[in-house]
């Protein structure tokens, strides 16, 4: 079926989902983490798939902004109403927000707090930050403190979609959702 008028550009799309996905992969595994003793197995480990995902999230959203500053939104459906509109588009902003500033909060706290920096076991990012303390405990405190925005904002966001596709039954989801 060809994109349609009220549908998002196709890379965009594929862009959302695959965001959406490490989002999501990333969030749970900096959940568990922060549940299991610091310096233990399999957490150091999982860490390093977190810090992973959360510079491929960056990278993702430094193209996805690139991608929508490019190609034109569909306009909202004529259903919503200007609380809805807002609503939405304040969720879709601090979603961007949050992919752009978690990664780098992440990167303060492992580079000035001298933890590891390796992507996915190949190479190692440089550490801008080296043994500054100051800006280490900034790095963790924000970083910690978002993670909890980021479960309310995640979760209103999939809230919001499963209201619109299973309540409302409107085309919302039909806008993002992959098409063959």
């Amino acid at each position: 079926m060809p994109p349609t008028e009220t549908a998002y550009d196709p890379l965009l799309r594929r862009i959302h989902w695959a965001t959406a996905l490490l989002f999501i992969a990333a969030m749970l595994i900096g959940l568990y983490c922060g549940l299991q003793p610091a310096g233990t197995s399999p957490r150091r480990e999982l860490l390093e798939i977190h810090k992973s995902l959360g510079i491929t999230l960056f990278m993702l959203a430094i193209l996805r902004v690139m991608v929508r500053a490019t190609t034109t939104a569909p306009a909202p459906p004529a259903a919503f109403g200007p609380v809805v509109r807002a609503l939405s588009q304040l969720n879709h902003w601090a979603l961007y927000a949050l992919l752009l500033v978690m990664p780098v909060t992440g990167y303060m706290f492992s580079s000035a707090g001298g933890y590891s920096l390796r992507y996915f076991w190949t190479f190692s990012w440089p550490r801008l930050f080296a043994g500054d303390k100051a800006i280490a405990h900034a790095g963790e405190i924000t970083h910690d403190t978002l993670a909890y925005v980021v479960y309310l904002v995640v979760g209103l966001h999939i809230a919001a979609t499963l209201w619109h596709e299973f309540i409302k039954k409107d085309e919302t989801l039909a806008r993002m959702w992959p098409r063959r």
